[in-house]
């Protein structure tokens, strides 16, 4: 009889286990860029923490309310395109987006990025053969590309 309960206790605190490695949904992944020269768009919901040192951001927040919005400092000048969409540039500007849906697509030099979410991110080096480097999930930095796709979830490589 005992032998039977740790049998069925085992079985029971494995269950969960098993269900949540079973799920479709690959959870958050994080993105890391450092040193950027290019243009490198980030669709995702999460949050990203951003700054460069000179160039532009288009930021796109289409849920209002679903976050804390775009907070943007060191902008030298901005320019709104519609309701959800404004572009800031200048030199060494520092954004942020914490929680929520957004669209950041930043062109520049100097650019750092730091991501959790799930999304897409794409990658477009300058050409220049130092365009900064990139990490997911916590991986070894490799050296931008000319360009690339990658998927922004737990499982990214």
């Amino acid at each position: 009889m005992r032998r039977l309960l740790v049998i069925l206790g085992v079985l029971a605190l494995t269950a969960p286990a098993a269900s949540v490695a079973g799920r479709q949904d690959p959870g958050d992944g994080t993105f890391s860029l450092r040193g950027g020269h290019g243009t490198f768009t980030v669709s995702a919901r999460g949050a990203v923490i951003g700054s460069f040192v000179h160039g532009k951001v288009v930021i796109t927040d289409p849920i209002d309310g679903d976050g804390t919005g775009p907070i943007v400092s060191g902008d030298e000048w901005q320019k709104d395109r519609s309701d959800t969409t404004t572009v800031y540039g200048g030199t060494r500007v520092r954004f942020r987006l914490i929680g929520g849906t957004f669209r950041i697509r930043v062109i520049g030099t100097g650019v750092t990025l730091s991501v959790v979410g799930r999304g897409l991110v794409t990658l477009n080096g300058a050409g220049s053969g130092d365009d900064g480097g990139y990490s997911f999930n916590g991986t070894p930095y490799a050296d931008v590309p000319d360009f690339a796709q990658v998927a922004l979830n737990a499982s990214s490589p």
